[in-house]
């Protein structure tokens, strides 16, 4: 089943008539009362987001309301969900008119933004649940020749809720790992792996010009346990991230995190006079905790799975073992979180959701 179905189900449930409409990606349900009041639910499909402009939205949408005024309805209640896996394109056709949702199939969640009720006539609680519910598929097309949607299968693809493995934050454990085996197992003979990995040094990157080594640095872990210590977070932490902020800012928190806590680490040290060598995920993991944090803020104390006091301790305990260790990079941890939490500033803007 598809989640139109669901959504189908839903509101024949209550008491809402389907109706023909002549506009390719169009569906159309509604129910009247004997107070010449129309309650209308328009289900668009716009994969893209770009299927249709604005104005041709609004226009479509005007010439139905216009319709049930010519039949004697003075009360119009309209509600538009756009069902599209672009969410920041299909915002264009959150009018300020009516009511208008966004559900991103990508990410099967529920996007209510500010300027938009936070309800309609109950339907909100019913599409949590919808999205939930994993036995209705997010994958469809349409068949504008026909005018209708069609009704596609379930894919492969998992989710970005809760409970699933998030694709990216995935791929960056897996790479830890790897780099981990290929640096220590060999492929540098009997010179330092960690400096010949490309490990963090302000002396190199100042006098010998090996900015590389910002990005480098990242991947490489001194031992096993520092490894395992920095995945085991980034596995937990990262997946709440990528699920809330979207793949692309995951990336652009995770990188920029880790490049501004290499630039604190040198920084630092250079003033210090400090010659050491500094590796490790942790610059960009501190970022994706600043996020986090950040974006819990903005939820009012919550996310999924993780609270607003689960973070505060973590990060505690975090920057208490730093202080208390005389091998952590505290600048880079420090630089990491606060350039997380001005990233997420930056990029996250904070949707409605059920």
């Amino acid at each position: 089943m598809s989640i139109i179905d669901g959504l189908d189900y839903q509101l024949v449930m209550r008491e809402f008539k389907r109706a023909a409409i002549h506009a390719s990606g169009f569906q159309l349900f509604y129910r009247t009362a004997a107070n010449e009041e129309a309650d209308i639910v328009i289900i668009f499909y716009a994969p893209s987001g770009d299927e249709r402009t604005a104005e041709e939205y609004d226009q479509i949408l005007s010439n139905i309301k216009k319709t049930f005024i010519s039949s004697g309805f003075g009360i119009i209640n309209l509600l538009g969900i756009i069902l599209t896996e672009v969410p920041l394109r299909a915002r264009q056709f959150c009018l300020e008119q009516d009511a208008h949702w966004i559900i991103d199939l990508s990410e099967r969640r529920l996007i209510i933004y500010e300027n938009q009720p936070s309800d309609f006539l109950g339907l909100r609680n019913e599409i949590e649940l919808l999205l939930e519910n994993e036995q209705y598929a997010t994958s469809m097309s349409v068949d504008a020749s026909e005018h209708k949607v069609d009704y596609g299968v379930e894919t492969s693809e998992k989710p970005l809720k809760g409970g699933w493995i998030t694709m990216f934050n995935t791929a960056m454990v897996a790479i830890n790992i790897i780099v981990f085996i290929i640096i220590h197992y060999g492929i540098f003979g009997d010179t330092d792996p960690l400096l010949e990995g490309g490990a963090l040094n302000w002396k190199f990157i100042m006098e010998e010009g090996e900015g590389y080594r910002i990005v480098t640095s990242m991947f490489l872990h001194s031992d096993f346990g520092h490894l395992i210590n920095n995945m085991i977070v980034l596995f937990f932490v990262g997946d709440n991230l990528e699920r809330a902020a979207g793949r692309t800012k995951y990336l652009i928190i995770y990188f920029g995190s880790g490049i501004i806590a290499g630039l604190t680490s040198i920084s630092y040290n250079m003033i210090k006079g400090n010659n050491v060598l500094s590796v490790g995920a942790s610059g960009a993991i501190f970022g994706i905790v600043g996020a986090i944090a950040y974006i819990i803020a903005v939820n009012k104390g919550r996310l999924e799975d993780i609270n607003a006091r689960q973070i505060i301790l973590f990060t505690l305990f975090s920057l208490y073992g730093g202080i208390m260790s005389v091998n952590t990079d505290n600048a880079a941890h420090v630089g990491g979180f606060l350039g997380g939490v001005v990233l997420a500033l930056l990029l996250y803007r904070k949707p409605k959701r059920t």
